[in-house]
């Protein structure tokens, strides 16, 4: 038989509540609180245990202070012109050195990157159908410059 790592069945069950909890619940109950209240008056009572004001408090914080979203930033950085192949791959190299020496965060230089690879999908559909037009153009759909052998 295996032993140690996880086991069918082992540890507490998913959704279950420990007793502290379910007393805790409790008593917000009989008081006529809400969960917060209940850990603001925690929070504020100093004859409680400090480990259980510091819980109260740690819960309790989102509410009153949410995190803040981040703010974007405008990246300023000179990119060669995208509307060919080589201009793509060089505007790729950019970014690459420019989050290589830190001039740009990581994120910024992958959203920047995905912009220019919109840019290249773009390109490539463009020379596809540029392909396409020229086929369906040629007679019996040879391609220009091909010839049938005679057999």
């Amino acid at each position: 038989m295996p032993k140690g790592g996880a086991r069918a069945g082992a540890g507490r069950p998913k959704n279950s509540v420990s007793q502290r909890h379910v007393e805790m619940l409790a008593q917000a109950a009989e008081a006529g609180q809400s969960p917060v209240e209940y850990m603001l008056a925690i929070m504020r009572d100093e004859d409680a245990d400090q480990k259980r004001r510091d819980w109260a408090a740690e819960k309790v914080a989102p509410y009153f202070h949410p995190r803040p979203a981040p703010i974007a930033r405008t990246i300023e950085i000179d990119l060669p012109d995208t509307s060919t192949m080589e201009g793509v791959t060089q505007a790729l190299a950019v970014v690459t050195q420019a989050v290589a020496t830190g001039e740009m965060a990581p994120a910024e230089g992958q959203s920047l990157i995905a912009i220019i690879e919109a840019q290249r999908k773009a390109i490539d559909i463009r020379e596809l159908m540029e392909r396409l037009e020229r086929l369906e153009q040629s007679p019996s759909g040879a391609r220009p410059g091909w010839q049938a052998s005679a057999a």
